[in-house]
């Protein structure tokens, strides 16, 4: 009766998020839900293990191409392969990740880095890039080709009364940094679903296999570092264009992410340490959410922190 229970778990989480992944074209509320659909999975992962995370995704992957199907006709049965290939496998490489463990020679349980972690989330925001190019490689301009396309009627929607050939110039000069945001953009999607994903599973399924990791402990590979010095350096030689430019562009603003959330967990040991702590921390997420300087001080904070040790001195690690 257990394992029954245990596998229409599942089973329904992967169609919540097979089908919840279509919401996008509902309405507001249909887009929160859309972007948080790998949650589910990640609820199976954490709570079952791998081997439900499997069972999870496979059942997302048919629900959503059924759905689709059904609502737009046969030939959309193709959504299920999109799904499967930006949600459900990429769900399944970072569980796979986040459950490995290693007894700490104290009694207690080490698990896979959560800086570590990241970094496998942001490499395959890089191979999904990567695979894009490749899908795009026989069209007119490539992958930034392909999105300029994309972006231009809407450039023109939004300002009416542009000219066409200025829509087009800036869609081109658009579509570079497009592409890292849509990047950056599946990243933040994979880790808001992965701690959502973590708190279902612990509250509503019975328990997770993994706890939270704390902010204080995240710290990337030092690897990461020199590919974000690497992609600068490259962007600024490239002038961003071309399929080279584009790819370096990427890769500098993935291997920002990180330290951005290392700069966060800097400034929240900082914090701590002073009265009115957490209205200074309400108002720096307030002002990063509103203006851009305040997340480029962020990111060099934590840039910084691997030679300055800001957050041993300040207590939070």
């Amino acid at each position: 009766m257990r394992l029954s229970r245990d596998i229409s778990i599942t089973l329904a989480a992967g169609a919540l998020s097979g089908v919840g992944s279509l919401l996008v074209v509902t309405g507001v509320l249909g887009v929160i839900a859309a972007y948080l659909a790998p949650a589910p999975l990640f609820a199976a992962a954490f709570r079952y293990g791998l081997p439900g995370g499997v069972i999870s995704a496979v059942a997302g992957t048919i629900a959503g191409a059924a759905t689709a199907a059904a609502l737009a006709g046969p030939e959309q049965v193709l959504y299920g392969l999109g799904f499967a290939v930006v949600t459900a496998l990429p769900v399944l490489v970072i569980a796979r990740f986040a459950l490995l463990s290693r007894p700490d020679g104290a009694g207690g349980t080490e698990w896979y880095p959560a800086g570590r972690l990241m970094t496998v989330a942001i490499a395959l925001a890089g191979a999904l890039v990567a695979g894009g190019w490749l899908f795009a490689a026989g069209a007119e301009g490539g992958l930034r080709g392909e999105v300029a396309r994309t972006l231009e009627p809407l450039i023109e929607l939004m300002a009416a009364d542009a000219a066409t050939a200025n829509a087009a110039v800036l869609a081109e000069s658009l579509a570079g940094r497009f592409v890292a945001f849509a990047a950056c953009f599946w990243v933040v999607q994979m880790v808001l679903s992965g701690m959502l994903g973590r708190f279902a599973a612990d509250r509503l399924l019975g328990g997770s296999m993994r706890p939270v990791p704390p902010l204080a402990s995240f710290d990337p590979p030092e690897a990461v570092r020199w590919v974000l010095v690497a992609g600068v350096a490259l962007t600024i030689a490239t002038g961003g264009d071309g399929d080279f430019g584009l790819f370096a562009g990427v890769a500098a603003v993935l291997a920002a992410m990180p330290y951005l959330v290392l700069g966060l967990g800097v400034a929240h040991g900082l914090a701590r340490g002073v009265r009115g702590g957490g209205f200074i921390l309400a108002a720096v997420y307030l002002l990063a959410l509103m203006l851009y300087w305040p997340i480029l001080l962020i990111l060099v904070l934590g840039f910084v922190e691997r030679w300055a040790g800001l957050r041993r001195r300040s207590g939070a690690a």
